[in-house]
């Protein structure tokens, strides 16, 4: 499967003065994405939250979907409206169509500050033969939530993330790319860097993999460097591979998995894509 991240530059957001600026530049990463065949890509954080409402956002964002047969996106987040309380939330959509919805578990002060509320439930699919799940930005720093994905059988988590406050690359390292060293699945990770709501936020893009697989033994098969010119980055994740370098090293192996049986898990959300 051919991944993709978005890459958000430091002064890209003060650019997004309207919707449709946001728009045209989604539009224009979609049509990057297709270009280089990718089968899902993943936008940052927050890009729902930043203008009107989530709905519209994603509302326009399924219908532009269609335009990219095949191609499966994670549009970031967005603010989720429910019974009168606002979730932090996330999605996978492909050929006009919503295929999972994720809202955010925990919650950081700031977002409690502002009244966001706690979903409840984690949900995966499978997707081009791999089983997939969403971790939304505080979540990766919550070690229960990736291992309640692995031990349900993920292959590969998707991670729009917005991390609050100045670079800080071993926050970054404690987030998603540790939980895909300790339960060895493929993470795709897009960082929004800028303003919203009063806080400046700065956070990396990069495609994960186990130690085992990766070029450097580093446990990245991609990430975005300082003089990052492209605005998306590429890895091919072999799944095949990633199973022999499980096979090394299962850190999953000696685990209880009864323990985790009633953890968060609900059915799946949209059924399954082949």
């Amino acid at each position: 499967m051919k991944a993709a991240s978005v890459v958000f530059k430091r002064d890209d957001y003060k650019e997004l003065t309207s919707y449709k600026k946001l728009f045209l530049k989604i539009e224009k990463l979609l049509g990057l994405c297709s270009e280089q065949s990718v089968e899902v890509v993943v936008f940052p954080a927050l890009l729902g939250c930043l203008f009107d409402s989530g709905e519209r956002y994603i509302s326009d964002i399924v219908e532009l979907s269609n335009a990219y047969k095949g191609m499966a996106i994670c549009p970031g987040s967005y603010y989720e409206a429910d019974s009168g309380k606002a979730y932090h939330s996330s999605c996978i959509i492909t050929n006009g169509r919503i295929l999972l919805k994720q809202r955010q578990i925990y919650l950081a002060k700031w977002e409690k500050n502002i009244g966001l509320s706690r979903g409840t439930e984690l949900k995966s699919i499978l997707l081009h033969g791999m089983k997939l799940g969403i971790i939304i930005s505080t979540d990766v720093f919550y070690s229960q939530v990736s291992r309640a994905f692995a031990m349900s059988g993920a292959e590969l988590i998707l991670s729009p993330v917005a991390f609050i406050g100045k670079e800080n690359k071993s926050r970054q390292l404690s987030g998603l790319w540790q939980n895909v060293q300790v339960n060895p699945f493929f993470g795709v990770e897009s960082g929004y860097k800028g303003s919203f709501c009063g806080y400046e936020f700065e956070s990396c893009s990069a495609v994960h993999a186990p130690l085992e697989m990766t070029e450097k033994g580093d446990g990245f098969l991609v990430v975005e460097s300082e003089s990052q010119e492209n605005e998306i980055i590429l890895a091919e994740l072999d799944n095949e591979k990633r199973k022999e370098a499980v096979k090394k090293f299962n850190t999953l192996a000696q685990l209880n998995i009864e323990a985790y049986k009633d953890m968060l898990f609900a059915p799946n959300e949209g059924g399954c894509h082949e």
